[in-house]
């Protein structure tokens, strides 16, 4: 029976030869982007689970010596915006533990750089860059200590006695290799798989809408095979091994075309970053996956279209209306918006909305199940809307069968879903990050100078440096400078030489004097800070601009710097100081040196002088580098950067799939109606009428199922906003370019319905009434 189904599938005709091209095109389309949906997903969790070398603890035990321990200073420095990884490291033994990456660690006056950091030291003048890592490159860094090619890591090689006089150094005798457990990890992963599955939907709906193509054909055929003398069991396996077959050419097709495409896949940064060419790929066990499912699937879709025919032979040509859709198909869209809130409810810091990823998935199911009921009652109101014949007409055929009606727009009914989705919330987010204060402070670095006392297993808590003298650890006085900064001398000696800087204006930052904590500081926390901290030049707070003012005839107040080391940068830009602040006391510039602000006329000065502050003031390498505010900004935009990326593919492949499920259902439709409007044109109705039929039937549920879908993902925009934006976060609204890119959406999609319509007059011809 299998193989007499196949030579049914290649012998029948132009019609079954078509029939096959079409679905074999269609599952290929699906199964090329959900490779590439795998293989994109494969190297983030291949990048995510490499050795986290960054997170290698301090040893247990600081005594002595020993051959298996180093000294290690790990610190994040920045580019132009871009984040440089960097690990000073000096042998203490001969058998001293190797970073991943590299064949031996650095020595004196050596350092190893990933590809793309060495890339740039050779592009970049050594004063802007450089300038700050001392010594000569003696190799690169391997894969396997990166997450991609475009990361920036350097290793550094100190002498011992040099890397313990640095703040934050550590004695370290093992290297951490387990993955590391960033607080984004499990966001882009939940993303990645919520994704995923919400995108098989449509490619589900695009397979089962090929397989199906032309199913009231093949029903009719089938049941003159019933008749004479085939079993449920030989249809069935006949139908099959049409499915099979197309499917299986289909998925071959994909595979061919995915390889094709493998090249540029793994050169393009969908997540905001790029990823090994190695590890962009489905594996083999994806390949094979695909190879068994997809057919698998697509059997199962034409089998179950039959089944009518499997009842009865005589079931094609006794048919009746089946039931209408009952309310209850709506039950899924509840629910899943009850779990929806309740996993909000349930969010926190560390999941970051992950508890709500369920009732999301559940919510876009819903949709899909919903539909068939939300087009019998859009058909049910259309006579009173549109007036004459052709409303009635439609109005009857998707009251009849109004799944097959939904079926071919529900890939587009997701995408809608998830296109209003990402309008409506990614604007929010960014509004609460790169606010207009933030956006103004853009060319304006922010240095402090003041950090933790208390360093655990550090081997010098304090630090040293041309501006300032080792004071040694515990020695006195390094509390107070881990508390208020520079001392004056070296603040002095630092403001001096940034004063040289052509196109720089420095606002120095004075810390006004502190109680020392006592104590566990580690139990106890830090100290409390006073309602003034600090002390600003008023012409240095005209100079910034947007961090506060000074009442008229004050040359200096005091002020409260204690959010403008927040890395969230809605709380580090808010002012700090206002008309409202009292005068500084006179001799302020004898004070500890908290911070500098300085503000720069263009990026190449803005390196040179951050280069400067790395390499002159070791105080503040405690493991945060100089940056600019609008670098923050971009530091935490480049999450939503990358959420926004993954959704946007998403709307993207889904309106692709949901596409190519609409012009297949539409192709299909006409040989459906080939019969019924043969012979309404014979009775006389007009091919006008026709046609506004056509366009009735796919308008219809279109427009009922995405007022819904789009009316359901804002309202769980605006949830999502109130429950986990900061308080006084706007409220959602939808641009322009929201309203356009749907609009253009619609269009489109109603464009494939009228290309069809050509054929449908060319099949209805009168002169060719002759039927099976």
């Amino acid at each position: 029976m299998f193989r007499l189904g196949l030579r049914l599938s290649l012998t029948s005709g132009k019609e079954g030869l078509t029939r096959l091209a079409v679905t074999a095109v269609a599952v290929a389309v699906g199964v090329t982007i959900l490779l590439a949906v795998l293989a994109d997903f494969h190297a983030f969790q291949a990048a995510n689970h490499r050795p986290f070398w960054e997170g290698t603890q301090a040893a247990q035990s600081a005594a002595g010596n020993g051959p298996r321990t180093e000294l290690w200073n790990y610190s994040n420095d920045v580019y132009q915006g871009q984040t440089i990884e960097r690990l000073d490291v000096a042998a203490l033994g001969s058998h001293a533990p190797v970073l991943p990456g590299i064949s031996k660690l650095p020595g004196p006056g050596q350092y190893y750089a990933s590809p793309a950091m060495a890339r740039l030291l050779r592009t970049v003048p050594a004063s802007q860059l450089g300038d700050r890592f001392p010594g000569h490159m003696i190799g690169t860094i391997g894969q396997r200590a990166l997450t991609g090619p475009d990361e920036l890591v350097i290793f550094i090689g100190y002498r011992p006695a040099t890397l313990t006089s640095m703040p934050t150094t550590i004695r370290v005798d093992s290297i951490a290799t387990a993955p590391g457990h960033q607080v984004w990890s499990a966001y882009f992963r939940d993303a990645f798989v919520v994704g995923a599955l919400a995108f098989l939907l449509p490619i589900l709906i695009l397979i089962g809408a090929a397989t199906r193509l032309a199913a009231a054909r093949r029903e009719e055929r089938y049941a003159a095979l019933r008749l004479t003398g085939g079993t449920s069991r030989q249809i069935s396996m006949i139908a099959s091994a049409d499915a099979v077959l197309s499917a299986l050419t289909g998925t071959v097709l994909g595979i061919v075309a995915f390889l094709l495409l493998r090249p540029a896949l793994a050169g393009t940064a969908i997540t905001s970053q790029r990823y090994f060419a190695n590890q962009v790929t489905p594996t083999i066990w994806g390949y094979l996956g695909v190879l068994v499912i997809v057919p698998l699937a697509a059997a199962l879709a034409s089998v179950w279209s039959l089944r009518r025919v499997r009842i009865s032979p005589l079931g094609v040509s006794r048919k009746v209306t089946p039931p209408a859709p009952s309310v209850w198909r709506m039950t899924p869209l509840v629910a899943g918006l009850v779990l929806f809130v309740v996993g909000l409810l349930r969010t926190s810091k560390q999941s970051i909305g992950g508890p709500a990823y369920p009732g999301l998935l559940i919510v876009m199911i819903g949709l899909v199940v919903g539909g068939p009921w939300l087009t019998a009652q859009a058909a049910r109101l259309m006579p009173k809307v549109v007036s004459g014949a052709s409303s009635v007409l439609a109005s009857r055929r998707l009251t009849d069968n109004p799944k097959a009606a939904f079926r071919s727009v529900s890939g587009l009914v997701l995408a809608v879903f998830l296109g209003t989705m990402t309008a409506a919330l990614l604007p929010a987010i960014q509004a609460t990050t790169a606010t207009p204060s933030a956006r103004s402070l853009s060319n304006v670095i922010l240095d402090g100078f003041t950090w933790s006392p208390i360093c655990g297993n550090t081997v010098n808590c304090t630090g040293s440096g041309p501006v300032h003298q080792n004071f040694g650890n515990g020695a006195p006085g390094s509390q107070r400078i881990a508390l208020e900064g520079l001392p004056p001398a070296a603040g002095a000696q630092l403001l001096a030489a940034l004063h040289t800087f052509k196109g720089a204006t420095t606002v120095p930052i004075y810390s006004l004097p502190q109680a020392i904590p006592q104590g566990n500081q580690k139990k106890n926390g830090p100290p409390h800070l006073a309602e003034y901290n600090s002390v600003v030049g008023c012409g240095g707070l005209r100079a910034i601009g947007a961090l506060g003012e000074c009442a008229p005839g004050r040359t200096a107040v005091e002020a409260n710097t204690s959010n403008m080391y927040s890395d969230n940068p809605t709380y580090a830009t808010q002012a700090i100081a206002s008309q409202a602040s009292p005068q500084a006391r006179p001799g302020y510039t004898r004070l500890y040196l908290q911070a500098v602000l300085v503000k720069v006329d263009n990026k190449a000065t803005l390196e040179r002088v951050r280069t400067y502050l790395v390499t002159h003031t070791p105080l503040s390498a405690g493991g945060t580098a100089p940056r600019t505010f609008g670098e923050a900004v971009q530091a935490r935009e480049s999450v939503a950067t990358t959420a926004q990326r993954l959704i946007d593919i998403a709307v993207a492949l889904t309106l692709i799939v949901a596409g190519c499920s609409l012009a297949v259902a539409a192709g299909g439709s006409v040989v459906e109606r080939k019969r019924p409007f043969t012979l309404l044109r014979l009775s006389g109705t007009p091919t006008a009428s026709l046609y506004r039929v056509v366009l009735l039937e796919a308008v219809a549920p279109l427009i009922a199922a995405t007022i819904v879908a789009a009316g359901t993902a804002y309202g769980m925009s605006v949830l999502t906003v109130r429950e986990l934006g900061p308080a006084g976060s706007p409220t959602p609204v939808l641009d322009h370019a929201y309203y356009s890119i749907m609009g253009a959406g619609l269009v489109a999609s109603l464009l494939v319905v009228l290309a069809t319509l050509p054929l449908l007059r060319r099949v209805t011809s009168p002169a060719n009434v002759r039927f099976e």
